[in-house]
């Protein structure tokens, strides 16, 4: 007995297809979905416990959205930006805080390429919502002033931060979701789950173990230029680690024959304009926070671009990798990724 699963029928960056058989004393899977974090989430388990596990999951995932939004009634990012300025040091939960640490790490790393003091530019451009719009010279001028890592401070002792400048805000939007797959991945592990499947808003997943055939998860990447949204770039077999992609794609809107995409370019200010138009990234099981980085550096090697995506790839260890696919449907890979694809479509070729 086989089924067809497609992510694309909820939100749709990645096509998931979930192979189940039905063997000799194999358990079914338990799967919901649950809207949170802005996204349908999908959690899908294996195991005497998976329901237990997956409950447990949606409620961690409802815990740490509460924390890390800027909406929330507890929010640490709404008391970080109440307190831009005045100088006081606020106290994070121990999650935000980790977020915060990894990413402040990862902007080192990529010379301001990553960036989550980027707050004031995702409001001005309010690219996803009804608020879209293409900003003045003058207020991409006065928004960019209040964007900078270094002016986030953290404190590991005390777990504490500021932002040192009024009008700063912070926005997690390109790492939260990556933390919560490793949280989840933690609850799984506690109930005895080895096989199941994560999938937080189709563009960040982490796969365990297999699927009940006894084989690797199979994930289909989007083609970045299809109105299909069920057309696939490559697909890639996946066990024991996390995969998240990013695309010009997904949020979006068009002025004047223009498209000006969510990927926002802290170092300019706008979005991301150097040829990329997609990127995949795989970090192994193995690797800590695998599923926080695969998402952080989704949106790094975006804006990056193509060949300055592969090259920082190339420099990370090979626990890491990825692609960035380009305008011409060029495939820039780092770390030997062109051997995860298959089947991947004729439009697409590797570049050199």
């Amino acid at each position: 007995m086989r089924s067809f699963w497609s992510a694309a029928e909820i939100m749709g960056l990645l096509l998931i297809l979930t192979f189940w058989a039905a063997g000799c004393g194999r358990t079914e899977p338990v799967q919901k979905n649950v809207m949170v974090m802005d996204t349908v989430v999908t959690l899908t388990a294996s195991g005497e416990k998976a329901n237990d596990a997956v409950e447990e999951s949606i409620k961690r995932l409802k815990e740490i959205d509460e924390m890390a939004s800027a909406k929330g009634e507890h929010s640490d990012l709404k008391k970080l930006a109440a307190a831009a300025g005045n100088g006081a040091w606020i106290s994070l939960h121990p999650e935000v805080f980790h977020m915060l640490a990894v990413s402040q790490e990862y902007s080192r790393l990529s010379d301001g390429a990553w960036d989550v003091t980027t707050g004031p530019l995702v409001e001005l451009w309010g690219i996803g919502t009804e608020q879209a719009k293409v900003p003045t010279a003058e207020e991409l001028a006065k928004a960019k002033a209040k964007v900078g890592w270094q002016k986030l401070e953290l404190n590991p002792e005390t777990q504490c931060a500021r932002l040192r400048e009024a009008g700063m805000s912070l926005d997690l939007g390109g790492i939260a979701k990556g933390f919560a797959a490793d949280e989840v991945k933690k609850i799984y592990e506690k109930y005895g789950v080895k096989n199941g499947l994560i999938n937080l808003g189709s563009s960040s997943l982490y796969a365990l173990g297999k699927n009940a055939k006894g084989e690797s998860w199979r994930v289909g990447i989007r083609h970045p230029r299809s109105e299909d949204k069920d057309s696939r770039l490559a697909v890639v077999a996946l066990s024991d680690g996390a995969l998240s992609t990013s695309g010009d794609y997904e949020r979006f809107f068009e002025r004047d024959g223009v498209r000006y995409h969510h990927i926002l370019d802290p170092r300019t200010g706008r979005p991301a304009d150097n040829g990329a138009v997609s990127d995949t990234i795989v970090a192994e099981g193995s690797l800590p926070d695998a599923g926080m980085i695969s998402d952080l550096l989704t949106t790094t090697v975006f804006v990056l671009g193509p060949e300055a995506g592969r090259d920082f790839l190339e420099k990370l260890p090979p626990a890491v990798r990825g692609m960035v696919c380009d305008h011409k449907l060029r495939l820039w890979t780092a770390h030997g990724f062109q051997e995860c694809l298959q089947q991947v479509q004729q439009d697409f070729i590797l570049a050199k």
